[in-house]
């Protein structure tokens, strides 16, 4: 069954690689995000369908009180993937998509690069615009730059019969890297994807008893994290601090 027939016959459908299903990608999500999404996996194309949208879980904080995540998104760029496993530039120079690069390091490893910048909805993984590819090869590590936008996280709590939101942020400019514990091989259709680990984020931060004591101010409809007093003082930089260290890497085969 030719794969341009398959994309048009599951329009209705959420598709990951859908135009040739051979592209290796780079990918950008919550953990575990799209990976829960029910899915219909076609081998002959190498095509992933999501016929289910992921729904997002609630995160907690250290003392229970529980926000539903709402959405995710960030705006990568001067992203660089260390190659491992012995492997160089010259290895993979042949199959570098359009748009990457290569760069020799001496003594360190050799590393394949993305300028970016990409805007990616964290919720399934998709970039608003063009996919992120790479040449399939053995990674380690991957190290990027937030653009114009940053990284955002819209949370809202339910509590008092009132809905609150609030808001975790990075700036644009600050840098992140994520490290995988062995060298991950990534083969021709599969992905190499960054996640960042979400329930980790208020784990530290004791936000019902704040609430309750009014140590985290509140603002018409949302929650100031950055005003955070007493038990909860600096807990926007705690959590900022938590989603720069807290991600993983992994390889997949689509």
């Amino acid at each position: 069954m030719p794969s341009r027939w398959l994309c048009l016959s599951l329009t209705s459908l959420v598709l990951s690689g859908c135009d040739t299903g051979t592209h290796t990608r780079l990918r950008f999500a919550l953990n575990p995000s799209f990976l829960k999404g029910d899915s219909l996996a076609v081998a002959a194309s190498g095509v992933r369908a999501m016929t289910t949208p992921p729904t997002l879980p609630n995160i907690q904080s250290g003392d229970g009180l529980s926000f539903q995540l709402e959405g995710a998104s960030a705006t990568v760029a001067d992203i660089r993937l260390q190659l491992a496993g012995g492997l160089h530039c010259d290895d993979v120079r042949e199959e570098l998509p359009e748009g990457t690069g290569c760069v020799q390091s001496g003594d360190a490893p050799d590393t394949v690069t993305l300028a970016g910048p990409f805007s990616i909805n964290l919720a399934d993984g998709e970039p608003w615009g063009a996919e992120l590819e790479l040449p399939p090869g053995t990674y380690r590590r991957v190290d990027f730059v937030l653009g114009e936008g940053g990284f955002k996280a819209h949370t809202r709590l339910f509590q008092d019969s009132r809905l609150w939101d609030m808001n975790l942020t990075l700036p644009q400019g600050t840098a992140l890297g994520f490290e995988a514990t062995s060298d991950l091989a990534v083969k021709e259709g599969g992905s190499l994807r960054v996640t960042f680990t979400q329930d980790t984020w208020l784990k530290s931060l004791p936000l019902g008893a704040c609430f309750q004591s009014g140590d985290l101010p509140r603002a018409d409809s949302e929650l100031l994290l950055d005003a955070a007093s007493g038990a909860c003082q600096g807990a926007a930089d705690q959590v900022r601090d938590t989603i720069r260290a807290r991600g993983a890497v992994t390889a997949h085969p689509f």
